[in-house]
Formats: C-alpha cells, structure tokens, sequence
C-alpha cells in the first residue's frame, strides 16, 4: 500500500526560487558516496524541479517530464541508465507521484513562512484600509464644524484635532493649555457670563499654512505684461509735478518702457510701478543737485533736456501750423505711451 503524500496539495512554493540545502546532509549522505556523477548530477536537478512543483517537493511519476527534469531531454534511454541512482530517496506516494523526503521536509519549512508573511500582509492591509476610513470620518467630522485640514495632516495630528472635537463637544475633558499644565479649575464667583461653568475655549482648526498661501494667492490683484501703447493720465502728471518736480518726465519714462520692454515681468499695478520709477528718479536727481557745484549745471540740463523734448514734439507734429489744429485735451501719443495734455 503506497504511503500518503509527504506535502499536503495546496502548498506551492512557485516564485521562490531559492531552495536550502543541507550541505553536511548531502556531503555525508549514499548519494554523494556512492552514485556516479551522472547520477548526482541529475539527483540535484531532480530536487531543484521538485522544488516548483505543485505540491512543492513531488515529481510526476512518467519517463518522459522526468528525463526533461534530470537534464537528458527526450533521451528516455539514456535517463534509464541513471534512473535507479538519480531517484535515490523519492518514495511513490497514493497520488502517484514521488516525493523526496528531505527536499518535502524543506517545503513544509518555507510553505509555513510563506503563510506568515502572506498574513502579516493581510494583517497590514486590513490595518490600513481600517485607517483610511478612520482618517474619512474624522475629515468629515471636522469639515462638518469648519475646520478644513490638509489632506497630507499625519494621522497622529488629525486624531488630536478630532479629540479636541469631541472635549469641546462633550464639555467634560479638562482644557489644556499651551506650555502649562490641564486647567480643570473653575475660576470666579460663576456669576459672570463664561467664568465659573467650566468652559472651555473653542478649539481653533489646525491652520493649513499652504491652503493660506493659496488662498492669500486667489486674493491678490493678478499679475499682466506692461500694456502698450503706456498711458500717463493728466493725474499722474499731476502727481509728478507735485512728487517729482525735479525729473525729466518725457526722459525717464522712455527709460521706464524700455527697462520693462527688456524685462518683460508682469506687474499686479503698473500705475504704482511707475510712480516708484518716478520717485526713484526724483530721488537720485536731488541727490546730484546736491553735490557742490552742480545745482545750477543739473538745473540747467533738466531745462534744455525739457526744451529738446518741446522741439522735437514741434518737428513731428509739422511745426506750429498743425499744433495749433490738434483740440485742447486731445491725447498726445509718443512711440509706446499715449501722454493726456
């Protein structure tokens, strides 16, 4: 009567593909003392195709798959010649197939830490999905009483916030505040509104310093390319003749259109980014005149620089004759700004 098989049928070591191996076992054992090399040679090949086998350790008991394992292909006959000695070991069991005894013994070792780890992986994965649904009611919880939390808060912090949640919904938990140690006593003579009931301060939302950047983003003016044709209103004239009455207006404002042609950085206000240009201008302007010696010679420079501004304007628009025809507070267009008059 044939023997049980030595490995249950469910155990299937395939993808692992490495098999210990009893080195002093084999070194001492009839196999290596007695067989020929042949017959060693396809013993271990033997083993090493048991070892993938379902059940792990088991070889099909036919001629042809076992002559494939031992490394001889389709040659069945010259497979025989070593058979007796290759299958040294191998019991037929009752499903007719050959177990190994040692390799059997070898896959009944790595199918139980192949269970373990497979369930300390379920173990883990039930564990998270349990925190990810722990982590959605708390999210919803908290959002429910307007406090928004960034989706990337650690479960540890969100787990305080929504205990912080149910003390202030609960009123029983004692407050705690920061750097000192849980004020549980009630202060006062509890004849006042909020002194002497014990309680407790609203809990604030765990602030989102990057939703408030965001948000701060959304709020500020937007950003655009310098506009042309550049239009200098008769109120900023107005505000450079009273905060830089020293600048050469026609002048530095070509200098402002070409600096922010060249650069092309948008800016959210470029009215105030022409006042700051101004000012600068006013700045350094009055910083030379007040060098000895050179108020009377900058003075006298602003004033020739304004009259070639005049003659030139003459010349383009044909001189006199066709000045005189433009209407009073029409538009006076220079290159790339339009100047009310």
């Amino acid at each position: 009567m044939k023997p049980d098989p030595l490995v249950p049928p469910e155990v299937d070591l395939r993808g692992m593909p490495f098999m210990p191996l009893d080195v002093a076992r084999l070194r001492d054992s009839d196999l290596a003392i007695e067989a020929s090399g042949d017959e060693f040679r396809a013993a271990v090949l033997l083993w090493c195709a048991s070892w993938n086998q379902v059940p792990a350790g088991s070889l099909p008991n036919a001629e042809q798959p076992l002559a494939a394992y031992a490394g001889f292909g389709r040659d069945v006959k010259g497979w025989r010649k070593v058979r007796d000695g290759a299958l040294r070991g191998f019991v037929e069991c009752a499903d007719d197939r050959l177990y190994h005894p040692v390799v059997a013994e070898k896959a009944m070792d790595a199918w139980a830490q192949r269970v373990e780890h497979r369930k300390g992986k379920e173990n883990e994965n039930d564990r998270k999905r349990r925190e990810r649904e722990e982590r959605s009611m708390m999210f919803e919880a908290l959002r429910a009483v307007g406090q928004v939390v960034a989706w990337n808060t650690t479960t540890k912090a969100l787990r305080e916030a929504f205990a912080a949640l149910e003390q202030t919904v609960t009123g029983h938990a004692p407050v705690t505040v920061t750097g000192h140690a849980a004020d549980t006593a009630k202060r006062g003579t509890g004849n006042r509104e909020g002194q002497g009931q014990g309680i407790e301060p609203p809990i604030a939302p765990l602030g989102d310093q990057s939703q408030e950047r965001q948000e701060a983003k959304s709020r500020a003016k937007p950003k655009k390319p310098l506009p042309l044709p550049f239009m200098v209103t008769t109120e900023m004239l107005a505000w450079a003749s009273d905060k830089a009455p020293d600048v050469n207006l026609d002048w530095e404002l070509e200098q402002f259109l070409d600096y922010w042609k060249g650069n092309g950085k948008p800016m959210a206000d470029w009215k105030a980014t022409w006042q700051r240009w101004m000012r600068t201008s006013q700045a350094r302007t009055v910083q030379r005149s007040a060098r000895p010696g050179a108020g009377v010679s900058r003075q006298q420079q602003i004033e020739d620089a304004n009259n070639e501004v005049v003659r030139q304007l003459q010349r383009q628009q044909g001189g006199g004759a066709e000045q005189d025809s433009r209407c009073e507070g029409d538009p006076i267009i220079e290159g790339d700004f339009i100047r009310e008059s």
